[in-house]
């Protein structure tokens, strides 16, 4: 098996394997488009080769033709470590949530904000700031921060952007994020603040509401707030046969 893998490890060019690292960071979808905005290659054409041929070579799966839709692979999630769910089946709903994840990303870094993408690197980066590892979110007893980006806005401290999951309510939504990451605020309080990317109003009006109830504390609406994201996401059709791929 790892020879097979360092074969087709040997197919990547230095383009195609940065653009690969990126997607499994930002949660292993994307539609043409965005591969394009994420400097797969320069004209649409060009992307469709570079996606079917990443496609050959066994680091993406299309999972949907309208909209064509691409998922990375296990050989994928290889290339920066272990992150099961960028791989896993995921619903129609789960993978606009991610889709929506690719378009905040594309549009906060012209802020300009610095993303932190590489796990490790997230981890470091908010101990060197102050906060201890016992006080970030964990999961079966190790720190998690697989499925929030953490970015660094030019203008002051560091920010933590979750993705509004579209299936979920607003309200349950904001008090896990409360709970998560309670304890960072507390440590960081003049440098740290939360995001939710969202793809309507009526959600981002829904956080703003919850963020000034009891139920976001220590949060407030100054310390979690919504961001519209513009860009429309596209609506996920699978079919039987493609769930069965």
């Amino acid at each position: 098996m790892s020879i097979r893998f360092s074969k087709r490890l040997l197919l990547l060019d230095e383009r195609s394997n940065d653009f690969l690292r990126t997607l499994v960071y930002l949660g292993g979808y994307c539609t043409i488009e965005q591969a394009q905005r994420l400097g797969l290659a320069n004209s649409a054409r060009r992307v469709v080769a570079r996606l079917e041929a990443l496609k050959q070579s066994g680091f993406l799966r299309q999972v949907a033709h309208y909209a064509v839709i691409y998922q990375v692979t296990k050989s994928a999630t290889r290339l920066v470590g272990s992150d099961l769910m960028a791989r896993r089946r995921h619903t129609p709903a789960t993978i606009r949530c991610k889709l929506l994840g690719v378009n905040f990303y594309l549009e906060a870094k012209a802020w300009p904000a610095d993303f932190v993408l590489d796990y490790a690197k997230k981890i470091a980066l908010l101990n060197d700031a102050g906060c201890p590892t016992e006080a970030l979110p964990h999961f079966r007893g190790r720190p998690y921060l697989w499925q929030e980006f953490i970015l660094l806005p030019r203008d002051r401290g560091v920010c933590v952007a979750a993705v509004d999951r579209g299936h979920d309510t607003v309200m349950y939504q904001t008090s896990t994020l409360a709970r998560r990451y309670g304890k960072v605020l507390e440590c960081l309080p003049s440098q740290f603040r939360l995001i939710v990317a969202v793809a309507s109003n009526h959600r981002a009006e829904l956080y703003r509401k919850w963020a000034a109830q009891p139920i976001a504390r220590p949060f407030t609406h100054n310390t979690l707030q919504p961001y519209r994201v513009k860009t429309l996401l596209p609506q996920v059709q699978i079919s039987h046969e493609e769930k069965m791929e």
